[in-house]
């Protein structure tokens, strides 16, 4: 990773911190952790080789906490907004993924923060990391699908997260 992105990804993160603890229709979303080696699946043997321990499946999902808002925007589209209250040390999000009926729509971190900038539909961070979410069109609401956030250390080993949701 870059070095002068991982400051940016660390001041977003804190950001996105201290904004989900101050949203009104906020939820913790448990969701699902996934640890993985490029796109390779990490097998349990291979986690407690490098771990030097087994992790069980508890602390495998408590590594990463999301909080998820449908409520209500003062938009035209839909939208929710995502925060992170925890991330495992060393990682960095690195990308987002909806994926619902149609094509997936995915992001990359920087790509997100470009969205922020320039505004329209998909995943968007703002300049400063302040607000961050996902907008789509109204015609997607109702939309049942998998929302995840893949996140990846200086080693190259990433862990994601992923939650099954209904579009608002």
């Amino acid at each position: 990773m870059n070095r002068r992105i991982l400051p940016a990804v660390c001041l977003v993160a804190a950001s996105l911190l201290v904004l989900s603890a101050c949203g009104s229709n906020n939820e913790e979303e448990p969701g699902r952790a996934r640890a993985s080696a490029g796109d390779a699946a990490v097998t349990d043997e291979s986690r407690e080789a490098a771990a030097g321990t087994k992790l069980s499946r508890e602390e495998e999902e408590a590594q990463i906490l999301v909080v998820l808002d449908q409520g209500d925007m003062p938009i035209e589209i839909g939208g929710l907004t995502f925060g992170f209250k925890r991330i495992p040390e060393g990682y960095a999000l690195q990308a987002m993924k909806w994926q619902g009926k149609g094509d997936p729509v995915v992001s990359t971190f920087e790509e997100a923060v470009e969205k922020g900038r320039s505004g329209g539909e998909g995943f968007y961070i703002s300049g400063d990391g302040q607000y961050s979410g996902f907008l789509y069109p109204n015609t997607q609401k109702g939309e049942q699908g998998e929302i995840s956030f893949s996140f990846a250390n200086d080693a190259g080993q990433e862990i994601s997260w992923t939650k099954s949701l209904t579009l608002r």
